[in-house]
């Protein structure tokens, strides 16, 4: 007896496995999507880069950075700020201050000399960083140029100059064109059987002929992802000197709480309005306060804060209520709006008040050409770069986004140019912070050593870096500062860990001599 139903049920069998058959090996769409998401490919660029150098530390430190930050809470003083301590107290948080001067008091019993350079560290991290950016640029190569005998295995670059050379020297091995495209149309000879004569309207079948690109994107305008790694250089050919700094100097009007280490799941509550209508505290990474400490501010100074958005930093600098001026200046204005909420929201009266347009200045300009004549005291520069926690969590404004690689790769470039520029603007014997919140040796050590030689070369600009590694070792029952094949030659560099989630934050003290 004929069953319909079994028809239907075999159909619908079949379709069933050829479906899955279809499918077996496909990738689901939101998994691809995961995969190459910006944030993805940050993690991915870490693990190559951080795992080769950092090694076993790695791991640790990219679990701490797929968790939740830890912070501190900044006390406004232009608030209720007794009040606001001691309600802070009562939820288990420590003064920063208490902790560091305990720790200082411990220390006190072994002080430690200044330590000598480690060379073999040194060489280990400089051998380590051209081995990767060698084989970066062998994989960029051999994903560019056809296979073949004649492909090199790794090619030595050294800078944007010699690696275009190389470049241009290897079209030759491959018959690549010698002459740019503009020149090899203003030699060409014009087909005139293809101009469209107007009088035949647009019917003619010409206007259904290819016609070619005025303008091709080719080998020229190609940037390598090696060209970020070509920065890092260690090469002693400037006045370099580095010298111990045996204090961290705690503002007494500054207050600081933090919860002890391991405490990942305490959190400070929401900041609350005061009777005077401004937020009782500022939450923000401790790492970014000790950028502020190591400014070593005075009474009366004049401080420049060179890319100072959203302005958390200069913030804290007023907390101290010690400098007379502080300039917060930067590029974006987006940016520079979020500086100004900050200071409504924590400063009183400080839209109305003549007190806060004499005392806080806020600028635009880009921070490489800011030019002022009356020098400042203290200059931070607080530069912009890759941001490792946001890039490995968060796909908005992400720098690996593949419409921002060149501005990604010429990251350490212009935050080179900003650091010089902070030397340029300093008093002589005034002092300058560099600060990333990188983990990256050519955005933090390979910067400040480009910056002190283009300054020496060109505007004859001598600096001492003052190495902080005894005076921060109060902070070490607070956070975790990069020690051993970790520790960064010029400056302190806070690494994420599980017990202490602040970071990653690079603090580089430099004082002017000439």
């Amino acid at each position: 007896m004929f069953n319909i139903s079994n028809i239907y049920r075999n159909v619908s069998v079949t379709s069933y496995l050829l479906q899955q058959a279809r499918f077996k090996n496909k990738i689901h769409w939101a998994k691809l999507k995961k995969k190459t998401s910006p944030k993805y490919k940050a993690l991915n660029h870490f693990d190559d880069f951080y795992g080769s150098v950092f090694g076993n530390k790695w791991p640790s430190m990219r679990e701490a950075l797929l968790r939740r930050p830890k912070y501190v809470a900044v006390v406004n003083n232009y608030g209720d700020a007794e009040e606001t301590s001691e309600y802070l107290t009562n939820r288990g948080a420590h003064c920063l201050k208490k902790l560091i001067s305990i720790q200082q008091e411990f220390h006190k019993q072994y002080t430690p000399k200044h330590a000598p350079e480690n060379p073999t560290s040194i060489e280990q991290e400089s051998y380590k960083i051209n081995e990767f950016m060698a084989q970066q640029h062998t994989n960029e190569i051999s994903n560019i140029y056809p296979k073949g005998d004649n492909v090199p295995e790794r090619l030595e670059m050294h800078d944007e100059d010699h690696r275009q050379n190389e470049v241009i020297k290897n079209k030759d091995k491959f018959n690549l064109p010698t002459k740019t495209l503009d020149q090899s149309m203003a030699e060409a000879e014009i087909d005139t059987s293809r101009i469209i004569d107007p009088s035949l309207g647009n019917t003619n079948e010409a206007l259904y002929q290819y016609i070619p690109a005025t303008k091709l994107k080719g080998i020229d305008d190609w940037v390598p992802e090696s060209l970020h790694y070509s920065y890092y250089s260690k090469d002693k050919d400037f006045p370099l000197s580095i010298e111990p700094e045996a204090e961290l100097n705690f503002p007494e009007h500054l207050k600081v709480f933090t919860y002890e280490m391991d405490s990942e799941s305490r959190d400070f509550p929401e900041p609350r309005r005061c009777q005077t209508g401004v937020y009782n505290y500022y939450p923000m990474d401790c790492g970014s306060v000790l950028s502020v400490l190591a400014l070593n501010l005075t009474p009366g100074d004049r401080l420049l804060d060179l890319c100072s958005a959203p302005g958390g930093k200069a913030l804290v600098a007023l907390q101290t209520l010690l400098p007379d001026v502080v300039v917060c200046n930067d590029i974006s204005i987006s940016r520079s709006n979020r500086t100004q909420k900050i200071f409504r929201q924590y400063l009183f009266d400080f839209e109305t008040s003549n007190k806060w347009r004499e005392r806080v200045i806020l600028k635009r300009f880009d921070g490489r050409y800011f030019i002022d004549d009356q020098g400042f005291d203290k200059v931070l520069v607080d530069v912009p770069c890759t941001t490792d926690r946001h890039s490995v969590n968060e796909d908005e404004n992400s720098i690996f986004r593949p419409d921002r690689i060149k501005e990604r790769l010429r990251i350490p470039e212009i935050q080179s140019q900003l650091l010089v520029n902070g030397l340029k603007l300093v008093k002589v014997g005034g002092t300058v912070v560099y600060s990333t919140c990188s983990l990256s040796p050519i955005q933090n050590d390979g910067v400040v050593h480009m910056a002190l030689k283009h300054a020496f070369e060109t505007h004859s600009i001598i600096a001492t870096i003052k190495d902080m590694t005894t005076s921060m070792a109060g902070l070490s029952s607070t956070l975790n500062l990069g020690v051993g094949s970790v520790a960064p030659k010029y400056g302190q560099l806070v690494t994420p860990s599980i017990g202490a989630n602040f970071g990653p934050s690079y603090i580089c003290k430099l004082v002017r001599v000439k």
